[in-house]
């Protein structure tokens, strides 16, 4: 039997060469279009740095707290049309709260993940390292991993003197302390023991505290179920599970059902901790 004929062959040829250069072009733009909207981003982030006065603050926590409370008053927590319009482009985000701050408009329309995203960049700018968190609720019956009030996001940074993670939270306008000494803690550690953490708001510290916007921090208690640790720095991705948790739990995502780390196997790449058992088996560089 013959085969096809040679023009034939060489107009296939063609026409997966002009696949393969279509899809690199169309590879290159998008990467060249995340790669601006991101230095962007930066460059924003660099302006809210220069205007809030943040590079003539020497102290650790005062910086920090700065940035949460920056981010905090000059956006809104809503999920809406104007925040679907920018969700995706964290320079559109950025600008949005840089412009408010200037006077101009109104507050940026953002929730939990955006506002520590960009906190994470003003903190990276100011030379921080951070990472991402995520707590999950197990207890709500057939539960989707991100229905609202099923789970919850917002970022640890490392203090460059003690070394320790602490966790900062600008939706709900709040970090973390022992309730014995007053240290601040990062919740990855100290989420089994809800009775010796509290949240601290700008004046004062509890599980009663209310931000500006109405949130309330004890909300939080029955989401620090699984606590999810995402350090793009190192590449590590592992989660802590506490006391409280229903490791039976099934979770629905999209198509997939299944137990925590089924769905989520990103979120369990590098291990699946017990709370209790973290601190001797923590990932290395953690």
């Amino acid at each position: 039997m013959k085969g096809p004929p040679r023009s034939a062959m060489r107009l296939g040829a063609r026409a997966a060469v002009l696949v393969a250069i279509a899809t690199g072009a169309w590879l290159s733009f998008d990467w060249l279009h995340d790669y601006r909207t991101d230095r962007e981003a930066d460059t924003y982030a660099d302006r809210m740095i220069a205007m809030s006065g943040l590079m003539g603050i020497t102290d650790f926590h005062q910086r920090v707290d700065g940035v949460r409370a920056f981010i905090n008053d000059n956006s809104d927590h809503k999920i809406d049309a104007k925040f679907r319009a920018n969700q995706g482009n964290p320079a559109a985000f950025a600008s949005s709260v840089l412009a408010y701050a200037e006077g101009r408009g109104e507050p940026a329309h953002m929730e939990c993940a955006t506002r520590s995203s960009l906190m994470a960049r003003i903190l990276g700018a100011l030379g921080y390292e951070t990472r991402r968190i995520a707590i999950f609720d197990s207890h709500r019956d057939k539960q989707s991993l991100f229905v609202l009030k099923g789970s919850h996001s917002f970022l640890d940074v490392l203090n460059p003197l003690t070394h320790q993670w602490e966790t900062q939270d600008p939706d709900y306008d709040i970090y973390w302390r022992r309730k014995r000494d007053g240290a601040r803690v990062s919740v990855v550690d100290a989420a089994d023991n809800l009775n010796e953490i509290e949240p601290c708001g700008r004046t004062a510290c509890g599980w009663q505290h209310v931000s500006r916007e109405g949130i309330r921090a004890k909300n939080l208690a029955n989401l620090l179920d699984i606590i999810s640790v995402t350090d793009k720095d190192s590449g590590l991705r592992f989660s802590v599970y506490t006391s409280r948790t229903n490791l039976d739990q099934v979770y629905t995502k999209g198509t997939e059902r299944g137990v925590f780390c089924e769905v989520e196997a990103k979120r369990c790449r590098h291990g699946f901790f017990s709370a209790k058992d973290y601190g001797a088996k923590r990932p290395l560089g953690q």
